[in-house]
């Protein structure tokens, strides 16, 4: 025999969603959880109007089009001149990109239609920032390889302008994806891409081959020549930390209060300061003693948060406080094999305590999210055995 159940859901949950008492809904239960959605998987994505992405990408590729027409080019290449395929999509793709997320983010948030509502306007500059960082770096990286795949390839004006329609079309539609589905995991891969993306392509593109055999802070001085997508990358990741940081916080204080959260909360903000004062200020001549001395605080915040995270945070686990003491212990022996021996160069120790620091960093974060997010939709409902069936 088995049992079959009926589930009590409260109003006030109902009336947070789109359902209504004739809709079929499925059931799915998963990591021990039970999730109730529509039986279409069609309704839970986001519903975009083609013109939202395409009125936009038709106006900019009209503009490119017009543009290399008065130029009088007879063929465009897909990279390397001033004149390319690939700065035409780079610089018309980040105007689109950016413009229409803006555009999303503030019409969801007014209409509150959508995640933005729960973010804080101060947020916005620096996600659209961030956003844009990113198609930069994708973009740059895309037509390196298509430079080095169809060397010297060269397209007709009309051939290149079907490119680029396509090109702004797909961006602009990701980003109002992107606005429409705007959430705390979403901000971290953000914050992820934005930070592994910027310094890869400083270390895959910088002037200097032997830029290891410095340190690593010599990405961010000028005698490197990608030092100023180095640092932007740095002060717009520390930007970019606090805007998740305020979208966190917001939710976790409905449900859990007290000076503790206050605490962590200002850990948090000062470590981001402190990310983003590293790039502010390089390790050049005029900035060497501040640079050190604000990596030694990301040092000491880093740690202090470790050590306390046990009282700070709700409902920590004891995995969680093993893998900290864990990373906290291995950048402890790292510090003292690095002053104590020859073993470890200044480079090779910089990266691998970032490594260690970045990979607690994002569980952390990825701790608080948890918690956030049942502390903003927590609801009581009841289960009851209805009836008893034959299998």
């Amino acid at each position: 025999m088995a049992k079959k159940y009926q589930i009590e859901i409260p109003e006030s949950a109902f009336e947070q969603t789109d359902f209504s008492s004739d809709d079929e809904l499925s059931l799915s239960v998963n990591h021990k959880q039970i999730n109730i959605r529509p039986v279409r998987v069609i309704d839970q994505l986001p519903r975009i109007n083609m013109w939202w992405y395409m009125i936009p990408a038709l106006i900019l590729t009209a503009v490119f089009l017009v543009f290399f027409s008065m130029q009088n080019v007879g063929t465009i290449p897909i990279n390397g001149d001033d004149y390319s395929i690939a700065n035409g999509a780079l610089i018309l793709g980040l105007t689109s990109g950016v413009v229409t997320f803006v555009t999303a983010f503030i019409v969801t948030k007014i209409r509150a239609t959508g995640p933005s509502k729960d973010f804080y306007w101060r947020s916005l500059p620096t996600i659209a920032i961030a956003c844009g960082l990113i198609i930069a770096f994708s973009f740059s990286a895309m037509f390196w390889l298509f430079g080095q795949l169809f060397t010297d390839a060269r397209f007709d004006i009309y051939t290149a302008t079907a490119f680029i329609l396509v090109i702004l079309a797909m961006v602009n539609y990701i980003m109002i994806n992107l606005a429409m589905t705007l959430s705390s995991s979403v901000i971290t891969n953000l914050l992820t891409i934005m930070i592994i993306g910027g310094m890869l392509f400083s270390m895959l593109t910088n002037s200097s081959r032997d830029w290891w055999r410095h340190n690593f802070s010599f990405l961010g001085t000028a005698k490197n020549s990608t030092s100023l997508q180095f640092n932007v990358t740095l002060i717009f990741t520390g930007l970019l930390m606090v805007a998740l940081i305020d979208y966190l916080f917001v939710n976790l204080q409905r449900r859990y209060r007290g000076k503790n959260i206050q605490i962590l909360r200002w850990l948090l903000y000062m470590l981001s300061a402190c990310i983003a004062a590293i790039g502010l200020f390089p390790n050049d001549p005029q900035f060497h003693v501040l640079h050190d001395r604000i990596a030694m605080w990301l040092v000491y915040i880093m740690l202090i948060l470790i050590v306390a995270i046990r009282w700070i945070l709700p409902e920590v686990t004891k995995q969680f406080l093993r893998i900290s003491y864990t990373i906290g212990a291995l950048m402890g022996i790292e510090y003292i094999i690095f002053k104590l021996t020859d073993y470890l160069s200044l480079t090779a120790f910089e990266l691998l305590e970032f490594a260690l620091a970045f990979s607690w960093l994002l569980l952390l974060l990825q701790n608080i999210e948890n918690l956030a997010q049942f502390g903003q939709n927590l609801f009581v409902i009841k289960l009851k055995p209805v009836e008893e069936v034959e299998k």
